[in-house]
């Protein structure tokens, strides 16, 4: 008989160990990334123990704390209890630390497996370093009243935040403001001016009845009631519209760089952001014009318009979730660049990125925005080709 008989808990308890520990050693195969995937997004408990396990502070902190252990006694009562059969002089040996790792991640997996499944589940046991995470995005923003006067809608409590000539102004609930019109005619030369920062999200309903949604680091400039022969917005960021049917009176959408979006009613998302070179207007439902001094395009649903130095051209789009997964709580990446991935993380955490090295690799991963940011980095970290290390408000980008 073997000195070890190993039940079923014990060789998924090693296998899991295993592959953690060849993702921190990059040995694994494309099968085994995989499989790893796979185990990681079965379970909360699943993430937040990988994310425990492979984070380098937290091995650190698990290393001195073996140094604290190293008595006979300890080695002893460990090694019955079965966590580990390699001798101790090996955990010490700190100049190789993938391998001490390795053995981390073995002692790690293996008690939880063992010794927490039938309690909660929890992994607080596992030593863990203190770090300060990027906390994800929520409902922030300022409104900007004619006169100037500044609200943060973040603190303002709910009901009515002004009484203004023709339309009232209400905080509905958190991260909803809506205009309500009292049907006479208000005062249309004045503007008021929605913004949110990063990691800043609002929604607002305008006098007509339009729905706007406002991502991360966004501002909308409106009249509080709308007159004349049409309905005119100015935006910079990115926005989804619902906007409500007048055919008498068009909506108009105005970007910075003076493109127009002219709408009767539709639903459709525009991003426009001044740090990117490529703006993009995106038809759900309905139809719209797309114009500036250069062009004129006419969009159906399903279609979109990309406009790069004044130049407009027309394209359609397969999965439209990519790019109105931001409304819904989600970051949707199909085949996605690097570089556009950390764009919309660092807008969403308040984030600084500094790239490392040079990610030729796509990415599709569909993540709730709502997640810690070491989570969401994990998950990208799953596919093995990009790294990621986090200092105060900077995330590192490496091979």
């Amino acid at each position: 008989m073997k000195e070890h008989s190993y039940n079923d808990m014990d060789k998924a308890a090693y296998r899991t160990a295993y592959l953690i520990a060849g993702f921190i050693r990059n040995t694994l195969s494309e099968n085994e990334h995989d499989e790893l995937d796979s185990w990681v997004n079965e379970s909360d408990h699943n993430m937040k123990l990988f994310e425990d396990l492979t984070d380098e502070k937290n091995i650190t902190a698990n290393l001195e704390w073996m140094d604290k252990v190293q008595t006979e006694q300890a080695y002893q009562s460990m090694q019955d209890k079965g966590v580990f059969k390699v001798p101790p002089k090996k955990f010490y040996s700190k100049n190789i630390w993938l391998a001490a790792a390795s053995v981390i991640i073995v002692l790690g997996v293996f008690y939880v497996y063992k010794y927490t499944n039938s309690k909660s589940g929890s992994v607080e046991d596992i030593v863990t370093a203190d770090t300060t995470l990027l906390k994800p995005g929520g409902n922030r923003a300022t409104l900007t009243l004619g006169d100037g006067k500044v609200i943060d809608l973040t603190y303002a409590k709910t009901g009515v935040i002004e009484n203004a000539s023709g339309t009232h102004v209400n905080k509905a609930a958190d991260g909803e403001l809506v205009y309500v019109s009292d049907g006479s005619v208000g005062n249309t030369a004045t503007f008021h001016t929605l913004s949110t920062p990063a990691g800043g999200q609002y929604q607002v309903t305008l006098p007509d009845g339009t729905k706007v949604w406002l991502n991360a680091a966004t501002t909308i400039k409106y009249p509080p009631a709308f007159g004349g022969n049409e309905r005119k917005v100015i935006i910079t960021g990115e926005a989804y519209f619902e906007v409500a049917k007048n055919e008498r009176q068009p909506f108009r959408v105005l970007m910075a760089d003076s493109t127009s979006v002219v709408v009767t009613g539709t639903h459709f998302n525009i991003k426009a952001y001044q740090n990117e070179n490529e703006q993009q207007v995106t038809l759900l439902e309905g139809g719209v014009t797309v114009s500036n001094s250069n062009n004129v395009t006419k969009l159906e649903p399903g279609t979109q318009a990309l406009i790069k130095n004044k130049v407009i051209t027309k394209d359609k789009i397969l999965i439209s979730d990519e790019i109105t997964g931001w409304k819904d709580g989600l970051f949707v990446f199909h085949d996605a660049p690097i570089e556009s991935i950390m764009m919309q993380i660092e807008r969403w955490y308040d984030a600084k990125i500094i790239y490392k090295a040079n990610i030729k690799q796509l990415f599709n991963a569909t993540i709730l925005r709502k997640e810690p940011l070491d989570k969401v980095l994990k998950l990208l970290e799953l596919n093995g080709y990009v790294h990621f290390k986090t200092e105060n408000n900077t995330i590192y980008v490496l091979p």
